[in-house]
């Protein structure tokens, strides 16, 4: 457990620490070149994505340099099989339920097609910018994954019960992301319910490029290419979309639904679905994960 927790505590730690230094630069710098509070604001914000997905990767490379204090090896956090078995297939099936969650707000009339990628007055930097954001959620998520659920409930799940491992790992996941990005109360519960299904899937499947896989592949397409709002970050993808501000005075429950402007990662559409997942996952493996009484906590 003490391993656990401080593997835990290093990383959040380690984000944070990255991620002010690095806004902190970037605000001196600008700020020396008279930009605007305002101007400021807006491009760290923007870029906050990018920040945690480099940071994530650096503190995956010096989680590797340290041995034997952290005996972390390449082949535990990326192999062929692993990307071709477990991340990619996964990765594909959480990019089809972002196209259909795309798909349904526009058929529904909850969104509103904008422009296209092409349309940007320097294309070549704008494709730039749009793999660099990919390669940043990706690394961030994969990171992440491979922390909580292969690192982390790896150093726990010998010692606790299942419930326990699943709990304590969600929690740690929910509370890194609220470190990291301005969240509200909607992107939490979606955060908490995200965290317990990842966890329940690593505890049953004991591999967390699934779970990796799953929400790259939605977080990407939903930000990326379709320019939904991400943790609060809002950017122009290949095609940009536009949730109708006018239902949040007119239907109200339409916000709750979509996300509103907060994206997808605040519907109740995405929650209801982690959420069927979770019991899902809980009936069909009811045995395994709550052990009969005679079993006591370890």
């Amino acid at each position: 457990m003490r391993r656990a927790l401080a593997l835990a505590l290093a990383y959040l730690s380690w984000n944070t620490a990255f991620r002010l230094v690095v806004l902190s630069v970037v605000t001196y710098f600008m700020a020396r070149s008279g930009s605007t509070f305002g101007e400021i604001s807006e491009t760290t914000n923007t870029n906050l994505i990018l920040v945690c997905g480099f940071a994530a990767l650096s503190f995956l490379f010096v989680l590797t340099q340290l041995n034997p204090i952290a005996t972390v090896s390449r082949s535990e956090i990326v192999t062929g099989h692993l990307i071709e078995h477990r991340f990619y297939p996964n990765f594909l099936r959480g990019a089809v339920f972002a196209c259909v969650f795309a798909f349904a707000g526009l058929v529904g009339g909850y969104y509103h097609y904008v422009g296209f990628f092409v349309q940007s007055d320097a294309p070549a930097l704008a494709l730039f910018g749009l793999l660099f954001r990919a390669t940043s959620i990706v690394l961030m998520v994969y990171v992440d994954e491979f922390i909580f659920r292969g690192r982390f409930m790896a150093h726990i799940r010998d010692g606790a019960h299942p419930a326990r491992s699943i709990v304590l790992c969600a929690l740690f996941y929910t509370l890194s992301k609220s470190l990291e990005f301005h969240l509200g109360w909607a992107h939490l519960i979606t955060l908490a319910l995200l965290g317990t299904a990842l966890s329940i899937r690593t505890y049953l499947h004991r591999n967390f490029a699934e779970g990796a896989g799953l929400l790259a592949g939605f977080l990407m397409v939903a930000h990326v290419a379709f320019s939904l709002p991400i943790f609060g970050n809002e950017s122009q993808g290949f095609i940009l979309l536009r949730y109708d501000i006018r239902f949040d005075v007119d239907a109200p429950m339409i916000r709750f639904l979509t996300g509103g402007l907060g994206g997808p990662l605040s519907s109740i559409v995405v929650q209801a679905a982690i959420l069927f997942d979770i019991l899902r996952n809980l009936y069909r493996e009811k045995k395994s994960l709550w052990p009969l009484r005679s079993a006591e906590l370890r």
